[in-house]
């Protein structure tokens, strides 16, 4: 028993005698770069994944926000003789409320504070602007006989006006400070700038006159080149 406790003291002795010896179980520079190489490698191959996540998420918060928007469009219908509401392109000069306003008490909140509204409903996350609503209204439904547009002079004022409900559009994400969007005048893909296409990973959020919300690539909604407008309630299909 004596022998062993000496030989044990003696390999402590013996062990303490190299101070400069690495200590078991800690790490050397060269361990610990590679630890730290590692780190940032994993930190390159989560981030855009994290990225994309959160702009994934978005996109599916701005959506369910413009399917609200479609069905309070359509309960404003139910109450107002089918009509659709109208945008500030035509509102104040027919004396009605701009669809903002007008849809407001469908969504929940009080007419007299439907400016709460901008900062929810109206309101896409992935919107980094500062403008007042991230949507803004198709105005082919307020368009007259007397304006310029394809199909005139008819009109779609209603919604029994419009042939193809599910495949026209109502509303679309904005990249203009107006609420409305003007497709009537686009010729090419050039004039489209007041369509914030893009905002959704190189897609955007649609609601569409039936009330449903889509997110669609906008070559599949606008293209002169296959003749594809599903703007224009006549050529929407």
């Amino acid at each position: 028993m004596k022998t062993r406790v000496s030989m044990t003291r003696r390999h402590f002795r013996h062990k303490s005698a190299h101070p400069d010896r690495v200590p078991r179980g800690a790490f050397t520079l060269v361990e610990l770069l590679v630890v730290l190489a590692i780190i940032g490698l994993l930190a390159a191959l989560l981030v855009p994944s994290l990225g994309h996540a959160r702009a994934a998420a978005s996109s599916a918060r701005c959506l369910k926000q413009m399917q609200q928007i479609g069905m309070a469009v359509g309960l404003f219908a139910d109450d107002h003789d089918d009509t659709f509401p109208r945008s500030q392109h035509s509102a104040f000069a027919n004396g009605e409320l701009p669809w903002e306003r007008s849809i407001a008490t469908y969504i929940g909140a009080n007419a007299t504070k439907w400016q709460e509204l901008l900062r929810g409903a109206y309101h896409c996350t992935a919107d980094e602007r500062s403008a007042a609503w991230s949507y803004g209204l198709n105005v082919y439904f307020e368009l007259g006989p007397d304006d310029d547009y394809a199909g005139k002079p008819s009109t779609w004022h209603h919604h029994h006006d419009v042939p193809h409900p599910s495949a026209t559009i109502a509303f679309a994400e904005n990249a203009s400070a107006t609420d409305h969007i003007m497709p009537n005048f686009w010729a090419s893909a050039q004039d489209t700038s007041d369509v914030a296409s893009t905002r959704h990973l190189q897609k955007s959020n649609y609601t569409f006159v039936d009330g449903h919300a889509e997110t669609r690539d906008f070559a599949t909604i606008f293209a002169p080149v296959t003749q594809t407008d599903s703007w224009n309630p006549s050529t929407a299909r």
